[in-house]
């Protein structure tokens, strides 16, 4: 897959995830990834699954007052283990779930990115290097 188009299918992803119902929450493994969610505009409540935590009662809590969640965790070993337990601990519980955003993620960015904190560096770098081959093309 092409850079430019990489680029154009995060930045569509991220463009959708804003218009969700800010009311969906999404769950990330850290704080680097909440951070990297925030900077990118993503406006909403992002739960940390916390190491030490029981992921059953996170997401039981969540329950009280969400019958929905955006599961974005790391496309890397663990964060597909930790998806798959966010997803039983749901059912469990009977929240939806949504991973294709998720799924979408890993489509555009599994040969440049492992990480949801990466994404926001992936896009500058992306951005910047197809701003220099248009330059060089035009130079050219």
């Amino acid at each position: 897959m092409r850079l430019e188009e990489e680029l154009e299918g995060i930045r569509k992803i991220i463009k959708r995830i804003k218009k969700e119902d800010k009311d969906i929450p999404i769950i990330v493994e850290g704080r680097k990834d909440m951070k990297a969610l925030k900077s990118l505009g993503i406006e909403r409540k992002i739960i940390r699954i916390k190491r030490g935590k029981r992921i059953f009662t996170i997401i039981e809590r969540l329950r009280k007052k969400h019958d929905k969640v955006i599961i974005l965790t790391d496309w890397d070993s663990s964060g597909g283990k930790l998806c798959y337990k966010i997803r039983k601990a749901c059912e469990s519980n009977a929240i939806k779930y949504d991973v294709e955003y998720r799924k979408q993620m890993i489509k555009f960015l599994k040969k440049e990115v492992k990480d949801v904190e990466s994404i926001p560096t992936f896009i500058k770098r992306a951005e910047k290097t197809l701003s220099e081959r248009s330059r060089k093309f035009r130079a050219d």
